[in-house]
C-alpha cells in the first residue's frame, strides 16, 4: 500500500489510492457459514434470552434496563409472523454473522491486504468461538459485532477515498446501533479519541461527520429519556454485569472468545501492526480505539464479549500486516493453515452438529449443552397444569410471578400455547413491565427461592418441574408455589420485592 501524503497532525488530504481486488473466497465462506447456521437452527430449543426477547417485545417501549428496543421488537415480530419457528427467529443471526465475515474481508482490502490476506482474516472471523456460536441464536450480542464492523469499515474506507458521505453513513449505522445497545456510543467516542491521538485530525473538521453524530444523538434521545425517567436502570445493569465478571480475567477471556489459537494471536498482532507498520500508519487510530475500549471495560467493568465488535477489524489489521511482511520476504507463512485447522476444533465441537446427548456426556463439553436444551417447554407445561387445576373463580384472581427474567420470559413467551395469562416478575428488566393488579389475591410463584413468604398468609407447594436429564437443564427442580392472603396490595408490594 503506497505511503499516504498526509502526516499525523496535519490537515493536508491524503492522495486516494486503489485498493487490491476483492477476494471472492470470503463471500463463499459467508454463504457456507450461513447455510451451516441455518441447518442447525432447529436442532435445539429456545435459549432463555431468546424467550426473554420475544416476551419483552410484547411490552414495547423506548428503552429497557438491559438493552434497547431493536432485538425485542425483532424477536417478537418474527415470532408473531412465524409462530414457533426457530428457523425464522434465528435467520437474522446467521445473516449478520455472514455480513461480519464479508466486512472483515472488506476492511482487510481497505488496509491493502491482498486476496490471501482477506481470506485469512475472514476465516479467523468464521472460526471465532464467540462469533460463530452466537451466530446461531438471536440476541443483542449477536447483532452488535457486525454493526461495529460496518461502522469501522466506513471510517477506514474514508481514510482512503475521503468521501464524506461515508462519515454520514457511519452516523446512520450508529443511530441503528444505539437501538441495539448503548456500547456503540463508546466505540464512537473511542474513534474520536483515537483520531485526536494519531490522526487524521482532518476527519474531525468534516461537516458530515458531525451531521452523522447529530443523527445518532437524535436516534438515542428517546432511549436516554426513558432511562432518565426510570432512574437510569442501565447503570444498575452495569453494576450487575461488573459483579458477574472478574476484571483480571477480562482480557484473557476476550482473547479466548476471539479464537483459541488464530483469533487470539491475530488480535494481538493487529494492535501491534497498527502501532508499528508504516503502511498502516493512516489508520493507526484504530490501535488506540482498541486500547481505549479495553481500558474502559477493565476499569468500569464489562463482559469479555463486549470487545467482539473489534475482532474483525483486528483480524484485518493483522492479516494486512502479515501480508506486508510476506511481501518483504517474511517467513513462516506456511504456519497459517495448520493453525487455522487447530483453531477450528473448539467452535466446531461446540456447534450442535452432533447428537446433543453426546455433547452432554462429554466431560469437557457438558457445560456448553445448557445453551441448547433448557427445559422451558416442560417448565411452562408444569405451571399450566397447576394453573388450570385451580377453580375458575380462583383463576380469575390469580397472578403468575416468576423468580427471574429467564424463567418469566419462558412462561410469557410460551404461555399462550398452554393457555397461560400474562406473567410477571420483579427481576431486573421485567420489573419495569409492571406489577400484577391489586385484584390478584392468589399467586403462583415459580422459582427456587421464597421471597413472597413474609407477605402472604398461606403458602403451599403445588408442583416441581421435572425434565429429561440427558443434557444440562436449568429448569429442572424449579418449584411452583401457591400463595394466598396478601398482607398488602401489589401496588405497595411491588417496589419491596424488586430484585437485581
Amino acid at each position: 500500500m503506497p505511503a499516504p501524503t498526509e502526516q499525523i497532525g496535519t490537515t493536508a488530504p491524503a492522495a486516494p489510492h486503489s485498493a487490491p481486488p476483492f477476494a471472492r473466497g470470503p463471500v463463499l465462506l459467508a454463504g457456507l457459514v450461513t447455510a451451516l447456521l441455518l441447518l442447525i437452527s432447529s436442532r435445539y430449543g429456545y435459549l432463555s434470552d431468546e424467550l426473554y426477547f420475544i416476551a419483552a417485545g410484547k411490552y414495547p417501549d423506548w428503552g429497557y434496563m438491559d438493552q434497547q428496543p431493536l432485538v425485542p421488537l425483532l424477536a417478537a415480530g418474527l415470532d408473531a409472523a412465524f409462530p414457533g419457528s426457530l428457523l425464522a427467529l434465528r435467520t437474522p443471526a446467521a445473516l449478520v454473522t455472514a455480513l461480519g465475515i464479508v466486512l472483515t474481508a472488506l476492511i482487510t482490502r481497505e488496509l491493502g491486504g491482498d486476496r490471501r490476506a482477506q481470506f485469512l482474516a475472514a476465516c479467523a472471523y468464521a472460526l471465532s468461538p464467540w462469533l460463530l456460536l452466537s451466530g446461531h441464536w438471536l440476541a443483542a450480542a449477536t447483532l452488535e459485532p457486525p454493526q461495529w464492523l460496518l461502522l469501522l469499515w466506513l471510517v477506514v474506507r474514508w481514510t482512503r477515498v475521503r468521501s464524506d458521505a461515508l462519515l454520514l453513513a457511519a452516523g446512520a449505522v450508529a443511530a441503528v446501533g444505539v437501538q441495539t445497545k448503548f456500547q456503540i456510543a463508546l466505540l464512537c467516542f473511542a474513534l474520536m479519541l483515537g483520531v485526536l491521538i494519531a490522526g487524521p485530525r482532518e476527519m474531525l473538521k468534516r461537516r458530515l461527520l458531525w451531521t452523522g453524530v447529530g443523527v445518532a444523538a437524535v436516534a438515542s434521545a428517546p432511549a436516554l429519556a426513558w432511562q432518565a425517567a426510570n432512574g437510569w436502570p442501565a447503570l444498575d445493569m452495569g453494576r450487575i454485569v461488573d459483579a458477574e465478571n472478574a476484571r483480571p480475567l477480562f482480557l484473557p477471556t476476550a482473547l479466548l472468545y476471539s479464537g483459541v489459537v488464530v483469533g487470539a494471536v491475530l488480535c494481538c498482532l493487529g494492535v501491534w501492526f497498527l502501532l508499528r507498520d508504516e503502511q498502516l500508519r493512516p489508520v493507526r487510530f484504530l490501535a488506540w480505539v482498541s486500547i481505549a475500549l479495553l481500558a474502559f471495560y477493565v476499569i468500569a467493568g464489562g463482559r469479555p464479549n463486549y470487545l467482539a465488535g473489534l475482532y474483525g477489524m483486528l483480524f484485518a489489521a493483522a492479516a494486512a500486516g502479515l501480508g506486508n511482511r510476506r511481501a518483504r520476504g517474511g517467513r513462516w507463512s506456511w504456519v497459517a493453515w495448520p493453525a487455522y485447522l487447530l483453531s477450528a476444533l473448539l467452535p466446531l465441537a461446540l456447534l450442535p452438529i452432533y447428537p446433543l446427548p453426546v455433547i452432554a456426556r462429554h466431560p469437557q463439553l457438558a457445560a456448553f449443552s445448557r445453551m441448547y436444551e433448557t427445559g422451558w417447554p416442560e417448565l411452562t407445561e408444569t405451571v399450566a397444569r397447576s394453573y388450570h387445576a385451580l377453580p375458575p373463580d380462583v383463576r380469575e384472581r390469580t397472578a403468575i410471578v416468576g423468580e427471574s427474567y429467564t424463567v418469566t420470559g419462558a412462561m410469557d413467551a410460551l404461555g399462550p400455547r398452554y393457555g397461560l395469562p400474562r406473567v410477571y416478575s420483579p427481576h431486573r428488566g421485567y420489573w419495569f413491565f409492571g406489577a400484577p393488579p391489586d385484584s390478584a389475591t392468589v399467586v403462583l410463584y415459580v422459582g427456587s427461592t421464597r421471597p413472597l413468604q413474609r407477605y402472604f398468609a398461606h403458602e403451599q407447594q403445588l408442583d416441581t418441574v421435572r425434565t429429561r436429564l440427558d443434557v444440562v437443564d436449568i429448569a429442572q427442580g424449579i418449584a411452583v408455589t401457591r400463595y394466598d392472603g396478601p398482607m398488602m396490595p401489589w401496588s405497595r408490594l411491588w417496589p419491596l420485592i424488586r430484585a437485581g
